[in-house]
């Protein structure tokens, strides 16, 4: 998705969260001048695959068994590790286990970095700790080269959008609930749920959840 058609999608999202565009700008520049992009090599691989994205309910016998592109979104990557699957990109804001991203990372797997008003503080204790392929990303209008917006508000659906925009065949959800966030008695994240429900309808490729 371009920005110009992201933009009103993001703009209804941060008001309802009563978020800062101009900390996302800010946040946004920080992640270019700090690690930036190594180029966009590996989205291209996206092209024409069925693609899964991982959930916090992660289930690898309700995977397909002729992917050959697994994506782990955020804190769901311990999920997926545990069940003994290695993921081929990483979607993250650098929360969750950002030691293990990291570990990853340096093993070879890319990882998609994002940047938002929040996670200013991560940015710096963690982006350039990443030496493997970086590809940055943000939510707001890209303020400079080497970050790129390709859509998505969560991990998860952001890593939907990305394989959306690099022409998947498919988009398989492994482990999504919309109605029950990992975390209990998490009003904030009930309400992200929803929107990334709500985004992911506003997506070209068809999605199936498993």
């Amino acid at each position: 998705m371009d920005f110009e058609e992201w933009r009103p999608l993001y703009e209804d999202m941060i008001d309802d969260f009563s978020y800062s565009e101009e900390r996302d700008i800010e946040a946004a520049e920080l992640l270019s001048e700090y690690r930036g992009t190594d180029g966009l090599t590996p989205l291209r691989t996206l092209r024409g695959e069925d693609v899964e994205i991982s959930g916090p309910f992660y289930n690898p016998t309700k995977s397909k068994s002729e992917i050959k592109l697994r994506v782990a979104a955020g804190a769901s990557l311990e999920q997926m590790m545990e069940t003994g699957v290695e993921p081929d990109l990483m979607v993250t804001d650098l929360d969750g286990n950002t030691e293990l991203q990291l570990e990853l990372n340096l093993k070879g797997i890319p990882v998609i970095m994002h940047a938002h008003g929040d996670n200013m503080d991560l940015i710096r204790g963690w982006s350039r700790r990443f030496e493997g392929h970086v590809i940055s990303t943000c939510q707001c209008e890209p303020p400079k080269r080497g970050i790129h917006n390709f859509g998505g508000f969560t991990d998860g659906d952001r890593a939907a959008f990305i394989a959306d925009h690099f022409g998947a065949e498919e988009i398989i959800l492994n482990g999504w609930n919309f109605e029950e966030p990992y975390e209990e008695n998490d009003d904030e994240k009930v309400k992200k749920l929803e929107w990334a429900e709500k985004l992911l309808g506003h997506l070209d490729t068809s999605i199936k959840v498993v």
